[in-house]
């Protein structure tokens, strides 16, 4: 006899299919990592200012002075690496601030047209966007979707909204 239980096969799938595959993760990664270089590109006083650990932005300063490739390229794994600890909204918030009003209103616009058109507006946003994975933003649209449509808690509503508009944010930070 077992000792384990073993869980429901229905909720066993819903599992597997709520977690990222490990492509995916390799992509979130390296999105970080394209986010660790749009903040290595602001002023040593903007850096300075980020609300994120003090080692990050001790990291991001040292930037500045190596110009060897791979020195270079280790240097923003790293970034990468300690961004995964931070507060990606408030990471985004900052960099967004460097956009137009008027692009911020077309993220929200996009935002809302996604949760409610689905797979085609997913399909011209990918088209539009060429930093953007359709699977993933697929993911996140349909997560949304499913606990609009379940009635979940309004928390985890919004949860998954912003991590919605997180996405939808790096993905116009990196398509400039």
């Amino acid at each position: 006899m077992s000792r384990h239980r073993q869980p429901e096969p229905e909720q066993a799938w819903q599992d597997l299919e709520d977690r990222p595959s490990k492509t995916e993760l390799k992509k979130a990664m390296q999105r970080l990592q394209d986010l660790g270089q749009q903040l290595a590109d602001l002023s040593p006083a903007q850096i300075k200012k980020l609300p994120v650990n003090e080692y990050l932005i001790d990291t991001l300063l040292e930037l500045k002075d190596i110009t060897a490739h791979e020195a270079r390229r280790r240097q923003f794994q790293l970034v990468g690496k300690l961004l995964r600890s931070e507060n990606e909204g408030v990471i985004i918030a900052a960099l967004s601030g460097r956009q137009s009003s008027r692009k911020q209103a077309q993220l929200s616009r996009w935002i809302e047209r996604l949760i409610e058109q689905g797979d085609p507006a997913v399909n011209e946003f990918v088209r539009l966007h060429e930093a953007a994975e359709r699977h993933t933003l697929r993911q996140h649209v349909l997560r949304v979707q499913r606990s609009v449509a379940q009635q979940d808690a309004e928390s985890e509503q919004v949860a998954l909204r912003q991590n919605l508009v997180n996405y939808i944010q790096q993905v116009a930070l990196l398509s400039e």
